[in-house]
């Protein structure tokens, strides 16, 4: 596993330069990694940061945005104390499971490591279904199936949260390519809405996905240093994050500036898993 981060590791200053290396080694891992000096903590500095990030990204293919505040650069960090009406997992310190992010790409720069933990693990979706095939092939056809999914206010237009109109697979195939769509939260989320349970074998299959998603051998584990910027294909590649305890000055906080972007021409995937640009309708400003 460490030979594969090693591999997939480019060290160069961050810019839209290194892009076509970066994308060459998605291709290759589901991810890759580009290793550049760290940013001084000064709010100058992670401005500068910011524009190199966007350049990179921006090389990549298309940034869209992340959520109704419409950022195209977002600060990932524990604002759990300051803000409670937040739900979104990145930002609070604690653990997320593995899942997938909507666009095609993501890119998570490290400003300022946790005091403890923040870990983050990468799974390859192709190895969880070869292992849940050996285990029962019939809980990746469910997977293969519809589910409910959730919309957050000012996606797609949508003046409140709720329910989809349009039930999501966890799972598609498209032209012999395997992708995935997944976070469990809103599918749960979803059927408790629509006052439908989820059947049994749709939360086996879940469960399933899940056990196999933390899978020692499958799994690849480190933690993301000021400087690394992570790039990731979110249709092919879960990932996830330990809990951490922060450091007490605001400061020293975890800082990770994030990226959403979207390459279907690069990376096409299922039209049902092609999200494109979630907040770009007027009814998300």
């Amino acid at each position: 596993m460490a030979d594969r981060l090693s591999a997939a590791t480019i060290t160069a200053p961050l810019s839209a330069a290194v892009a076509p290396e970066a994308i060459a080694l998605v291709r290759l891992f589901g991810f890759a990694i580009v290793e550049s000096a760290p940013s001084a903590l000064s709010e100058g500095a992670i401005d500068a940061r910011r524009r190199e990030l966007h350049a990179f990204g921006s090389a990549l293919g298309t940034p869209v945005f992340q959520s109704p505040r419409r950022e195209l650069v977002e600060d990932v960090k524990d604002v759990s104390d300051l803000e409670s009406g937040d739900d979104r997992g990145y930002r609070s310190g604690g653990e997320l499971k593995p899942h997938s992010d909507p666009p095609t790409l993501i890119v998570l720069h490290c400003v300022q490591a946790a005091k403890s933990g923040g870990g983050s693990s990468l799974v390859s979706v192709a190895s969880i279904v070869h292992r849940m095939t050996a285990i029962d092939p019939t809980f990746v056809d469910e997977l293969l199936r519809p589910f409910p999914d959730w919309v957050i206010a000012g996606q797609d237009g949508a003046a409140v949260a709720g329910p989809s109109p349009r039930p999501r697979p966890v799972l598609s195939w498209h032209g012999g390519t395997l992708s995935c769509v997944l976070y469990r939260p809103f599918i749960e989320r979803a059927a408790d809405a629509l006052g439908v349970p989820l059947r049994p074998a749709q939360t086996a299959a879940l469960d399933l996905f899940e056990a196999c998603s933390f899978d020692d051998d499958l799994t690849l584990r480190f933690v993301l240093r000021p400087g690394q910027s992570l790039v990731l294909h979110n249709r092919s590649v879960l990932h996830a994050r330990t809990d951490y305890t922060d450091w007490p000055e605001p400061g020293r906080r975890r800082h990770l500036l994030r990226m959403w972007i979207d390459a279907p021409e690069s990376f096409p995937a299922h039209r049902d898993h092609e999200l494109g640009d979630l907040f770009a309708s007027p009814g998300g400003l």
